[in-house]
């Protein structure tokens, strides 16, 4: 999901601890006297020969809190006996099968200041180790999910053709962790066996070594993603990553020789107080390395972060200018080098794709979230597993925290901000199939109109028999204006809370 369904992430674009609603998933706040779903204390059916297995992502990602002045819409309690979605929920529909498998992996070897992934989570539980028990009980509740809800899936006639782990970070995983995860998902979704449209495994440097990526490459994955963010060290410890700038280069050169079709890196622009200049030598130095896909994204001042916390006391200022500057000369050296730019913040070698990310920005697909903060779409229902209950998702994996119809006005307005990135923009065809409603009804609603009068306001959205998409020209730096109305710099209005309410 970033993700992600979700290099775990902030939301669309999502770099790794910026995150989206793709299968790396935020819950929803629940209605107002909604008894949660999720029964206390009640413990999960015995695990069925399980191993448990990010996104979001990227998809890995996270359902949006309630438009301003808007009810939650839809809302339902979701009993465990109904994890896996039942294929006739909505009557006259006949969506297509093609699944995205995303597995989430809540732990992280820090908690970076600027991942609004992360602000939910306990640190306690965040930096939980593999001889933890809370970790090691994580692990048998993800196998059990991934082989009851994943076996109910593969009946009903899903088939899967991406693969994503993401996280929190997914390579944190030991060897022994990674087996048992990639055996749950063989005996769930035997198509997994077969050939892939994608399967990539998303990583921290700092976490990997050769026999870790043996073992990716042994379960399937042929695309890796790391979140590198920047390859200045001085930059690094300030945004709380783990990992070095020679960490970051070491591991994209293993990757390639441990076999890696298809090599990622994210690399984020427009820091408090960064220089656009930072991130011309970060871009450069990636083109350096044997990479056939480079994510960069704006950072976006998401609420609950250290650094949020730091530009509204005044310590920092954030200058929108110089993050558009900065894109704009990154993206002008990679499409240079050979990187097309296919959507927002995503640039890639010979036609290559992040087909996850795409899958879920644009509801190309339905995807399958397993694990504590993953989010899944199935027959037009948004089924959540909230972030930061790691407890409550050990003792029942099948018990859903949100569940609530896709084309609902808690779901619909991030979902077409995530759209809009992407160059296709919202396609009629795709939302109608996932949704099941009409596209002007879904799009009609409050918080996507007042999304769309903004983009009209700084560019002019094209509305046709297609859907709804922005000028390529103009995508870049309408998502920049909009993510600089969440600054503490800003104002309250009406727009600002729609924009916070969009991206946290």
């Amino acid at each position: 999901m970033s993700t992600s369904p979700q290099t775990a992430g902030q939301a669309s674009p999502h770099p790794a601890g910026q995150t989206v609603p793709g299968p790396a998933g935020q819950a929803l706040p629940r209605p107002a006297g909604q008894a949660p779903p999720r029964p206390a204390g009640q413990a999960p059916p015995g695990p069925a020969g399980q191993a448990s297995g990010q996104a979001a992502p990227g998809p890995a990602g996270q359902a949006p809190p309630h438009p301003a002045g808007q009810a939650s819409g839809q809302a339902a309690p979701h009993p465990a006996a109904r994890a896996a979605g039942s294929p006739d929920r909505a009557p006259g529909r006949t969506p297509d099968r093609d699944l995205l498998v995303y597995v989430h992996i809540p732990f992280c070897r820090s908690k970076c200041h600027f991942c609004d992934w992360v602000t939910e989570i306990p640190t306690s539980e965040l930096l939980l180790t593999e001889t933890d028990q809370p970790r090691r009980r994580y692990v048998d509740a993800l196998c059990h999910e991934i082989t009851e809800r994943g076996t109910r899936l593969t009946e009903a006639g899903y088939r899967p053709t991406i693969l994503y782990w993401g996280g929190g970070t997914a390579s944190i995983l030991s060897l022994d962790e990674i087996a048992r995860v990639g055996a749950a998902l063989r005996r769930a979704f035997p198509a997994l066996g077969g050939e892939l449209l994608e399967s990539t495994i998303e990583c921290s440097p700092e976490t990997l070594e050769p026999e870790k990526l043996a073992a990716f490459r042994e379960i399937g994955f042929r695309r890796l993603s790391s979140g590198v963010q920047s390859f200045d060290d001085a930059r690094l410890r300030t945004l709380g990553r783990s990992h070095d700038a020679h960490q970051a280069r070491t591991i994209v050169q293993q990757a390639r020789e441990a076999g890696f079709e298809d090599i990622s890196i994210d690399l984020i622009c427009g820091f408090p107080g960064q220089p656009s200049a930072e991130t011309r030598e970060a871009v450069r130095v990636a083109l350096d390395l044997p990479l056939t896909h480079v994510a960069l994204y704006p950072y976006r001042p998401a609420h609950g972060t250290v650094m949020r916390r730091q530009l509204g006391r005044g310590n920092r200022r954030l200058d929108r200018q110089e993050q558009k500057r900065g894109y704009a000369e990154g993206a002008e050296l990679l499409t240079g080098a050979g990187f097309e730019e296919y959507a927002m913040s995503h640039f890639g070698t010979g036609g290559l794709r992040c087909h996850s990310d795409l899958a879920y920005f644009q509801l190309r697909c339905d995807w399958a979230g397993f694990g504590s903060g993953a989010t899944s779409v199935l027959d037009g229902r948004y089924l959540s597993h909230g972030r930061g209950r790691l407890l409550d998702y050990n003792r029942d994996p099948l018990a859903f925290d949100e569940d609530y119809a896709l084309a609902s006005a808690a779901i619909a307005p991030r979902m077409l901000y995530q759209s809009l990135t992407t160059y296709e923009g919202a396609r009629r065809e795709w939302w109608e199939r996932r949704t099941g409603q009409p596209f002007e009804d879904v799009t009609g609603q409050r918080a996507c109109r007042t999304l769309l009068e903004f983009f009209d306001s700084v560019s002019e959205v094209t509305r046709d028999e297609d859907g709804l998409r922005l000028p390529r020209p103009d995508i870049a730096d309408a998502f920049i204006e909009l993510q600089y109305l969440n600054s503490p710099q800003q104002g309250r209005t009406d727009l600002s809370v729609t924009a916070a309410t969009l991206m946290g």
